[in-house]
């Protein structure tokens, strides 16, 4: 059964290595068995090539014509989605806590409206509602800070913010 092997990825390097040069010179390279090999080249590998390996492999990978560099490719990519989504996340926690300015302070500007002597109902409604809302805007920001805890300090903890 032929499996997909998404571009860009460790194990679609790998396989494209092999392709070219063949598992026997890739297993050679690694000094590791020709199983090894395969199993690096299958999509839900858990394993990849050491680093050293991986710059023998780009460079056998030249050496026999190709063009590129299969595993500096995929790793540049993986490094660029895992900056792009730390990028996105600060930008999320940024946006939480502008959320949560603006909610406190609507807030909080309601509330003291009550203190009017001609306050009525009607504020009191609008000063309930805007302090729900503000502490809804805390919890979202308290969800968000947590996703930055070190592993085992809350939901989500060890992700360094980084959404997935």
């Amino acid at each position: 059964m032929t499996h997909f092997r998404a571009p860009l990825t460790f194990p679609g390097a790998m396989t494209q290595v092999a392709g070219l040069i063949g598992y026997p010179a890739a297993a050679k390279i690694a000094g590791r068995a020709e199983r090894t090999v395969y199993s690096w080249a299958h999509p839900t590998s858990k394993t990849v090539p050491p680093v050293d390996q991986a710059l023998a492999f780009d460079a056998a990978w030249r050496e026999a014509g190709g063009v590129g560099a299969p595993f500096l490719d995929a790793f540049a990519f993986q490094l660029g989605l895992v900056i792009e989504r730390q990028d996105a996340c600060a930008r999320a926690l940024v946006a939480d806590v502008g959320n949560v300015s603006r909610e406190t302070g609507e807030a909080i500007a309601a509330a003291l409206s009550l203190t009017n002597t001609n306050a009525s109902p009607l504020d009191a409604h609008r000063a309930f509602a805007e302090v729900t809302q503000a502490a809804g805007a805390i919890d979202a920001l308290q969800q968000r800070v947590a996703s930055f805890l070190p592993s085992g300090a809350g939901p989500d903890a060890g992700s360094t913010g980084v959404t997935r």
